[in-house]
């Protein structure tokens, strides 16, 4: 009898590095790696980082494209909340996943009413805050959940109808060409030509006397 030849042992499969990949059920790391929320904080000035949100999102075209334009700013605006509000990488990330998908699910079907989109929020927020119930990690304080709602409450909610306006229009750019014309002083004389004012007025002097005299 032939004896079946052995099977190679299958390689095992490599652990994801942490922060690389979601682990369900938290949202961190969906959207922003570890990497990449790091990245974000050591941005030194405005710009930097507005420019690292639209490369990183592929809204590179903000500067022509109003939609991008408002999408940079959202992102942007998310992440510096997370920043100043002392969050780690993972708040940070899970946060802003949330607050993403918060938008997404407003924006779908034609624009969510209101109430069903901060809902949808508050669960999300509280699957990430909760102690003892299913499908639900401990991540978020009773501080972290305050303020995270106070920030979406206050800036998000409070825009709600003019986020879905300018999703669901294309926003036209207009571009004006304006002429300004400066006015140019002229070429000063040389100063070889300039003339002493108390020489000119000495002369005047004399000048005078000289013709009282006569």
């Amino acid at each position: 009898e032939r004896m079946a030849p052995k099977k190679e042992p299958e390689p095992e499969e490599e652990e994801p590095e942490p922060g690389s990949v979601p682990v369900p059920p938290s949202l961190a790391w969906t959207d922003l790696t570890l990497s990449e929320i790091r990245a974000f904080m050591q941005k030194k000035t405005p710009e930097e980082s507005l420019t690292y949100i639209a490369e990183k999102f592929q809204l590179t075209d903000y500067e022509s494209n109003a939609q991008s334009s408002i999408m940079v700013d959202f992102y942007l605006w998310i992440l510096t909340f997370t920043k100043e509000s002392g969050f780690n990488e993972e708040k940070a990330s899970a946060a802003f996943t949330i607050i993403k998908r918060t938008h997404e699910f407003a924006m779908s079907d034609g624009g969510k009413q209101i109430q069903e989109t901060f809902e949808v929020f508050r669960r999300m927020v509280l699957r990430h805050a909760l102690t003892g119930v299913p499908d639900s990690v401990v991540l978020f304080t009773p501080e972290d959940v305050k303020l995270l709602t106070a920030y979406v409450t206050q800036t998000y909610m409070q825009h709600y109808r003019l986020y879905q306006y300018c999703h669901r229009n294309q926003q036209e750019l207009d571009c004006h060409t304006t002429c300004l014309f400066v006015s140019t002083a002229s070429t000063p004389a040389p100063l070889r030509l300039a003339i002493d004012e108390n020489e000119e007025a000495e002369k005047a002097a004399a000048a005078a006397a000289a013709a009282a005299a006569a």
